[in-house]
C-alpha cells in the first residue's frame, strides 16, 4: 500500500505545518525511523533591561503619578560679617503621570490541532490528544512570554536612543487599523556628528566624543560607566588606527586593552569589548535581534550607528494593573504584575484560548543621566 504525498499533505497539513517527502510516498510496511525533531526556541535576550532597568513597579491602576524632585548645584552665597541670612529658594517639584501600553495576547487550540502529532512525536503510538493539549498550552505560554519580554528590550533599546518610547496597537478586531501613539520623557543629550566629525571620516576624533558624552552625564550629578556600541560605530572605531595606537598599549591584548569577548550567558548575546580607564567606560557592543513585523524583517536592537553612554540602574520597569473575569469565576480580579494569564474556553466550538495581558514601560529616574552619540548621519 502507497500513501501518496498529497494525501499526507491535505489530511494532515496546516498553513503553520509543513511536510517534505522525498520520492513522492510513503510505504507503510517498510521500517520507517523519525529523528529527534530540530525545535529552536530563540533565545530571549535582556541585556538592556538588566542593566539599566533592573527594578519593577507594580500598580494596580491603570495610570500611575511620579513626582520628581531634582535640585541645583548651587553654591552657598557670601555674605557681610553681621548681616542677616539670606533666604534661599526652594527647588519645586514635577508630577508626570504615566500610562503604560497594552499587551493582549492569545493563544487558541482547536479540536484541529490535537488529532495532528507535534513536532517531534512518534507517527504512531504518539501522544493522546488530552496530551498534546497539555504540551501545546505549555509551549504557548513560553512563546507569548518571550514575546512580551522582547517587547519590554524593544521599549528600553528606544527609550535609550531617543528618551521615547513608540507604541502602536491595533485599535479594532480585524487588526488592520493602527493607532500610534508616542510616550516623550524629554531627552535631550543626543550628540549629533556630523560633515568630517562623523566616525566614517579619519578627520573624526572619536576619543573626544566619548568624553563629551561621558562630562554630560557627570554635570547632571552621575557617573557613567557603560559604552554601548552600535555595529558599525564599534568597526569605525576598531579601524581608526589614530584611536587605537593612541589610545591603547597594544602590549597586553588583542587590540590594546581592548579584549573582546561574547558572552551568551541567560540567552544574552553582547561583546565586552574593552576599557578606557580614564573616562571609566567599559565598552560593550549588544549581538541581539529582533523580528520586526513591519518590515518582515531581523533588525538589531541598537541602532547601528549610535553610541549610548550610561550609568547602570537609570530606571525601572513599570506594570500597570490588568483587571479580568477568570474563566471559573463571575467576579473580577485585578492582577498588578508583570504578567496576567488566564484560559477562556468556548464550549460551543471547543475552543481553548490561552490568554497573556501585560501592561509595560521602562521609565528613567533622570533623563539627563545618560548621552547618545550619533556618529553618523
Amino acid at each position: 500500500m502507497k500513501i501518496r504525498q498529497s494525501a499526507i499533505a491535505g489530511r494532515f497539513m496546516s498553513p503553520q505545518n509543513a511536510a517534505t517527502v522525498t520520492g513522492g510516498s510513503i510505504s507503510i510496511y517498510e521500517p520507517q525511523t523519525i529523528l529527534p525533531s530540530f525545535q529552536r526556541r530563540m533565545p530571549v535576550t535582556t541585556f538592556l533591561r538588566d542593566m539599566f532597568f533592573p527594578g519593577e513597579a507594580t500598580f494596580d491602576t491603570k495610570h500611575v503619578l511620579v513626582d520628581f524632585y531634582k535640585n541645583r548645584q548651587r553654591v552657598a552665597p557670601l555674605v557681610a560679617e553681621g548681616s542677616m541670612p539670606v533666604n534661599i529658594k526652594r527647588d519645586g517639584f514635577e508630577t508626570k503621570i504615566y500610562t503604560p501600553p497594552f499587551i493582549n495576547l492569545s493563544s487558541p487550540i482547536d479540536i484541529s490541532m490535537l488529532q495532528t502529532r507535534m513536532p517531534g512525536e512518534a507517527v504512531f503510538g504518539g501522544m493522546s490528544p488530552d496530551e498534546r493539549a497539555v504540551q501545546q498550552m505549555n509551549r504557548d505560554f513560553l512563546e507569548l512570554s518571550d514575546m512580551v519580554t522582547r517587547r519590554e528590550e524593544l521599549m528600553g533599546a528606544e527609550l535609550m536612543q531617543t528618551g521615547k518610547v513608540t507604541v502602536s496597537g491595533y485599535i479594532d478586531d480585524a487588526a488592520t487599523v493602527v493607532r500610534t501613539d508616542t510616550i516623550d520623557f524629554g531627552f535631550d543629550n543626543m550628540i549629533n556628528l556630523t560633515a568630517g566629525s562623523q566616525w566614517n571620516q579619519s578627520t573624526s576624533k572619536k576619543y573626544e566624543d566619548l568624553e563629551e558624552a561621558v562630562r554630560k552625564s557627570r554635570k547632571a550629578g552621575y557617573n557613567p560607566t557603560v559604552a554601548l556600541l552600535g555595529d558599525e560605530a564599534w568597526a569605525n572605531l576598531r579601524a581608526d588606527d589614530n584611536f587605537m595606537t593612541k589610545f591603547m598599549d597594544l602590549r597586553y591584548a588583542q587590540f590594546g586593552t581592548i579584549n573582546p569577548q561574547l558572552s551568551i550567558e541567560s540567552g544574552n548575546g553582547y561583546t565586552y569589548i574593552g576599557r578606557l580607564t580614564e573616562l571609566g567606560l567599559d565598552l560593550y557592543r549588544y549581538d541581539a535581534w529582533y523580528y520586526d513585523e513591519a518590515t518582515q524583517a531581523l533588525k538589531p536592537y541598537i541602532d547601528p550607528e549610535k553610541v549610548i553612554v550610561a550609568p547602570r540602574n537609570i530606571g525601572e520597569l513599570l506594570y500597570g494593573a490588568n483587571t479580568f473575569i477568570p474563566e471559573d469565576s463571575i467576579n473580577y480580579i485585578t492582577v498588578a504584575g508583570p504578567r496576567a494569564t488566564k484560559v477562556t474556553v468556548n464550549r460551543e466550538t471547543d475552543v481553548k484560548s490561552l490568554i497573556v495581558k501585560s501592561r509595560p514601560l521602562p521609565k528613567p529616574f533622570d533623563v539627563s543621566a545618560w548621552s547618545v552619540i550619533k556618529t553618523r548621519v
